[in-house]
């Protein structure tokens, strides 16, 4: 699959943004899918063997492809923005804490977790798996997955199916004979009797700092030897990710300020709308090739609200981002930076093998020039902020 995980960097909205998706898991369970309320009580992805990205129904309705459209860097930009002056601005940005008590933590989540081989499933561990759920013989839909990896004792998936998997050993395959809650959200599939085929691909186990020994690093297939050897190497790690940390959020907060500062007339609705249409195109071919699902369906899933909120929720995210685009323009515009097709073309060339794309051309077409010429102006607009905005630091 293409890493078009690109669209969503691009534009900086999150999937998680939406505000029923709730909470985030702990670090320790990070590499469970995120959408797990897509596989609640054991609906889950569907795998196809490729997936589709020609989207040929929707080229032609594209906004771009519109006789009236007209790009950002075509706007009378003076009509919609009045810059405030970024100048002379000043932001606070707290620089993230490293001490004992979170380096001990990221130490848990990040770096005591590795494979088990010697021995089977136990309630804590994280089981890479492949599983297909039949009713009467038949595969239903949302029932099958590859790759899946599931925290055991998560209670993510209907009972029964977690607890069958303890005392599997990796290579082995099971059979699970299950019900489904009389109370399933899907009809057709409450209170029946299900038969799910799983094999255990692997298994990740983990252990905690204040008790790890080195036998049970060695177990789990880690470097360390010592426990000094996994402090320093947390210590490291975080003290790098503060400052990445650090880094994002004064950029994030420097953009902010200089939006806020801003007054901004009016925007483009049909801006607004191409945006919502190329971060859905991604989102609807997400589902499709990992869940095997329309859009609406993995969005009520997924985030458990219907189409329509969802929608609305998308054009409030995305009139902030078409906002921000705006100002950032206006910025470029009085800076003086120049941004060239010739420059974007040769910048997709560059990127397009790290995204999985074959050209610069199919990258540009899939994100959408406005969207990939916006991260670009918005990279070289925020490099020039970063010289210019006054920015004081405060401990997190």
């Amino acid at each position: 699959m293409k890493k078009k995980l690109v669209l969503m960097c691009i534009t900086g909205i999150m999937v998680a943004s939406i505000s029923a998706c709730g909470g985030k898991k702990s670090d320790k369970d990070s590499e469970v899918v995120e959408t797990s309320s897509v596989m609640e009580e054991s609906e889950t992805a569907s795998t196809i063997e490729e997936e589709s990205t020609d989207n040929e129904d929707t080229e032609s309705d594209k906004v771009s492809d519109r006789e009236d459209y007209v790009g950002f860097q075509d706007l009378d930009i003076d009509t919609y923005v009045t810059l405030g002056d970024y100048k002379k601005m000043k932001v606070t940005v707290a620089r993230p804490k490293v001490d004992e008590e979170s380096i001990e933590s990221y130490i848990n989540s990040r770096l005591l977790v590795g494979k088990i081989t010697d021995r089977p499933v136990k309630k804590g561990d994280v089981a890479d798996i492949d599983y297909v759920g039949k009713k009467d013989g038949v595969a239903f839909e949302g029932g099958t997955a590859s790759g899946y990896k599931l925290s055991i004792g998560s209670g993510g998936f209907i009972p029964g199916f977690e607890d069958g998997l303890i005392g599997v050993n990796v290579g082995d395959t099971v059979d699970l004979n299950l019900t489904f809650p009389e109370n399933y959200r899907k009809a057709d599939l409450a209170g029946e009797e299900v038969v799910f085929t799983v094999t255990v691909n692997s298994i990740e186990g983990s252990a905690e700092y204040a008790t790890v020994t080195p036998e049970d690093m060695a177990d789990m297939g880690l470097s360390y030897k010592t426990k000094e050897e996994v402090w320093e190497a947390g210590k490291s790690a975080l003290e790098k990710e503060a400052e990445e940390a650090y880094v994002a959020n004064t950029k994030s907060a420097v953009v902010q300020k200089v939006v806020e500062e801003s007054t901004v007339e009016s925007i483009p609705e049909y801006l607004v709308e191409e945006e919502a249409q190329n971060y859905n195109r991604y989102i609807e071919s997400m589902a499709k090739s990992m869940y095997n699902m329309d859009l609406e369906t993995f969005v009520e899933n997924a985030f458990g609200v219907t189409i329509e909120q969802y929608n609305e929720q998308m054009n409030e995210m995305f009139t902030d981002t078409v906002k921000q685009y705006l100002v950032m323009e206006a910025v470029a515009r009085v800076e003086k930076m120049e941004i060239t097709e010739e420059m974007i073309e040769q910048k997709a060339d560059e990127e397009a093998e790290e995204y999985g794309y074959t050209s610069g051309e199919e990258l540009i077409n899939d994100v959408g020039f406005a969207t990939y010429r916006m991260s670009m102006v918005q990279n070289m607009v925020i490099e020039r902020l970063m010289e210019i905005v006054t920015v004081e630091e405060e401990e997190a």
